[in-house]
């Protein structure tokens, strides 16, 4: 479910890049979370493949689109927002983490300056999985992959060093994923 109020940060990129197509959701994440590191903020991870969680309440959301050999990726980032719809159970914002208002435009100028840099360096093959992998949270934990061939249950292995989600299915097999939706079993 998409919300988007007043007060969030709402953003595309278009972009081209020439290899790893897959993981330019997980690169957008990793931008938000050097951003909000560096306004202080910590206990922040990544819920493969898209969401931000900050004290494991989602903060922001990424969506990636690729059309033909472009990709098109948005990033909501939930910032000066007071108060979500009693549908969304599990979100938070900047200013109800730290009491205090952000300047969108900083937040988007932030956000962008450091995507600028990460990705020249992914597309130079140059940043490595663990720079991801240090943020994954749920690994060990048993979740629930809805993917558009139907939704499949297991627990979650790893991040291979092609970005993909290793899952360990409920007959012991490790899958690998790399898209779909994740839902925590357990929270």
């Amino acid at each position: 479910m998409w919300y988007s109020p007043v007060g969030g940060l709402y953003l595309s990129l278009l972009l081209f890049p020439h290899e790893r197509f897959n993981s330019i959701a997980l690169l957008a994440s990793l931008t938000v979370i050097k951003t909000l590191e560096d306004l202080s903020f910590s206990k922040l991870s990544i819920l493969w493949p898209n969401d931000v969680l900050l004290n494991n309440r989602k903060v922001c959301g990424v969506l990636c689109e690729q059309y033909k050999k472009a990709i098109i990726c948005g990033i909501g980032l939930n910032a000066n927002i007071k108060k979500f719809s009693p549908k969304i159970d599990n979100a938070t914002s900047l200013l109800l983490e730290s009491g205090q208002n952000y300047k969108i435009e900083e937040l988007f100028e932030s956000i962008l300056k450091k995507f600028e840099s990460l990705y020249a360096g992914h597309q130079k093959g140059m940043l490595k999985i663990k720079e991801i992998r240090n943020y994954i949270t749920g690994i060990g934990e048993p979740v629930e992959i809805l993917t558009q061939r139907g939704n499949v249950n297991g627990t979650v292995f790893d991040i291979d060093d092609d970005w993909a989600l290793l899952l360990r299915d409920e007959s012991g097999i490790i899958r690998k994923f790399y898209y779909g939706d994740v839902k925590k079993l357990r929270w």
